[in-house]
């Protein structure tokens, strides 16, 4: 489209607006076309087509095109209005889809709904269009207020975009998320075991402190919940930790431990990571009992793609100590 041919658009999107009516009315029969074009619910229809029309740059066919195709569409059910905006719908999921590289196919993105209060009414009002049920967690704001999240792929992330109305962007983050891939037939990944060696290997009677003793079992699991973590950093205070999960700092409950066959280094000048170290080595730290999923993802979100969540063999320091196998974030 050259600039005359956009401006001349733009001008009739203009005489098109009705200058009296600033809420853009739309009547109960367009409504009732959107829903069952696209699947809205009223207040979605009657939101999609102010925001619509309220769109001057929108994108339009000539009336000599629309009575071209204008018998073939009726039957169909649209009228010009709710066919311009199809186009428009499939335009942007053809974009989403095709902007889409192998590697992006691995990105994930953070999806901010809304605060708690809201939930049923904006939050609900978001989901509705997410391609299925997402895993939906929370956390808290700068202001101590609760928030809701949910994680997408960059394939849902591209189908939720295009279901949106136009003139209503969410709040998406691209989030590299630390990476959590733990072997149900092997010891891998565990804080400094390499689990290629023979000594490690499954057939081997050699088996981890604090692990049961059947050779079959490899613990914890990947879906095994609750499960200890061991701290070592930012998440040993209890004011932040409180925030990533979403929990009261009153619900936080620590207990002081050690891990085995780990170190800690530092990159990026100032944050702390734990890698591999031979057997003598110990770091001392703080353990946390996570219990759900939604904190595991909380936390892996909080830690970013530098870390992976290992194995450990966890020491607890009071009590009756104890020798327990836990998880923990090592830098990647």
């Amino acid at each position: 489209m050259n600039f005359l041919a956009a401006c001349e658009e733009l001008a009739a999107n203009i005489a098109a607006s009705d200058p009296v009516d600033t809420s853009s009315h739309s009547s109960n029969s367009d409504q009732s076309r959107w829903q069952k074009l696209f699947g809205f619910s009223i207040d979605e229809a009657a939101k999609s087509i102010q925001d619509w029309k309220a769109d001057f740059t929108r994108r339009t066919i000539s009336q000599k095109s629309w009575l071209t195709i204008k018998d073939a569409k009726v039957a169909e059910g649209f009228d010009k209005e709710s066919y311009e905006y199809s186009i428009f719908r499939a335009k942007l999921a053809f974009r989403a889809k095709s902007g889409t590289t192998v590697k992006d196919e691995d990105a994930q993105y953070l999806l901010k709904l809304e605060h708690e209060v809201d939930r049923c009414s904006k939050s609900a009002d978001l989901l509705r269009y997410l391609p299925k049920k997402p895993k939906v967690f929370s956390g808290k704001d700068d202001d101590g207020n609760k928030t809701l999240f949910c994680l997408l792929t960059s394939s849902e992330r591209a189908e939720f975009l295009s279901a949106l109305s136009p003139g209503r962007p969410p709040m998406l983050i691209r989030v590299s998320i630390a990476q959590k891939n733990l072997s149900e037939t092997s010891l891998y990944p565990t804080l400094g075991v390499d689990t290629t060696l023979p000594q490690f290997r499954p057939n081997n009677s050699v088996v981890c402190p604090g692990s049961p003793t059947s050779p079959s079992y490899f613990g914890p699991t990947q879906h095994e919940y609750p499960v200890w973590y061991f701290f070592y950093g930012t998440l040993t205070d209890a004011n932040i930790l409180s925030r990533v999960i979403g929990l009261d700092k009153d619900a936080i409950e620590y207990k002081q431990a050690c891990v085995r066959r780990g170190r800690l280094s530092i990159w990026g000048e100032e944050y702390l990571g734990l890698v591999d170290a031979d057997e003598g080595s110990k770091v001392y730290g703080w353990a946390y009992k996570v219990k759900s999923q939604n904190e595991e993802d909380s936390l892996r979100v909080y830690e970013t793609g530098k870390y992976e969540v290992v194995r450990c063999t966890m020491e607890f320091m009071d009590g009756d100590g104890g020798v327990i196998q836990g998880l923990t974030f090592r830098l990647v």
